[in-house]
This record gives structure tokens, C-alpha cells and sequence, in this order.
């Protein structure tokens, strides 16, 4: 199985296994019981609990080392007949763990870092971040 980086993808992974579990225990439940009622409320209560663990969950993680923040970036198009800017997202990967308005290192995919502040956790997206301090990589070192 070729794994997925996507958080939303492995939050209703877990969130499924935990609403079949919960699920399996107001079958058995009602099979003890016979109590058709309890098993409808325990049914109820297994989509609630799952449900708001879906929404929940970011919050109650952070944001993790090795973890994906997308970054918006102002960028510039130069042409002979006109010159355009576009907010261009970035994914980089968390080097430290961190919360939402707190100061966290990335890394970019060329190799540099920067700091990041961050915005929000995505509760269907990645996580954001805003873009505070780049250390480009020099290109004046010369390898033997």
C-alpha cells in the first residue's frame, strides 16, 4: 500500500476504524440487551462522537515534525509586453512541532529553510502558514 501524506485522507482512516469499533460495541450492546432503543442512541451517539473527533483532531495535534504546511507566496512574471503577480502555494515540511501563532522552522523543497508562522491547521486541507524569515542555500560553495 503506497502511503498518503495527505491529512484529511488519514484522519477519515482513523476516524472510520474508530466509528466501526464503536459501531461493533452498540451491536453488542444491543445483542445482549435486546434493547432496540439504545442500540438507535448508541448509534447516534458513535456518529456524534466521530463526527466532531473529525473536526476536532487538528487541534488537539498540532502541527508534528515531518508534517506537510503550505506556504502562500507572492510571485512575479516578467515579460517583454506585461509583468504579472500571482499567490503561488508552496508546500514545505515541518522541521519542529508547533500550534497555531507560533514561529516554526521548514524546509522547502529546493533545500532551504525559513521560519514560519502558522495560520490554521486545515481541517480539510493542509495546514498554513505565513512565510516570516527565508535562508537561501549559497551557490558560491564549490564541492572537491
Amino acid at each position: 500500500m503506497i502511503p498518503n501524506p495527505n491529512p484529511v485522507v488519514k484522519r477519515l482512516e482513523m476516524i472510520l476504524f474508530l466509528f466501526i469499533l464503536l459501531l461493533s460495541l452498540s451491536l453488542v450492546f444491543h445483542a445482549v440487551t435486546g434493547n432496540e432503543l439504545w442500540m438507535w442512541r448508541f448509534i447516534a451517539l458513535d456518529i456524534a462522537i466521530s463526527s466532531a473527533l473529525f473536526i476536532v483532531y487538528p487541534f488537539i495535534r498540532g502541527i508534528r515534525a515531518g508534517d506537510i504546511i503550505m506556504i502562500s507566496v507572492l510571485r512575479e512574471i516578467e515579460t517583454p509586453f506585461m509583468e504579472e503577480s500571482f499567490v503561488d502555494n508552496v508546500p514545505t515540511i515541518a522541521i519542529q512541532p508547533g500550534r497555531i501563532n507560533q514561529n516554526i522552522e521548514v524546509q522547502f523543497g529546493d533545500g532551504s529553510r525559513g521560519v514560519v508562522k502558522i495560520r490554521n491547521y486545515g481541517i480539510f486541507s493542509f495546514p498554513e502558514g505565513a512565510l516570516i524569515e527565508l535562508e537561501k542555500i549559497s551557490q558560491d560553495t564549490e564541492v572537491f
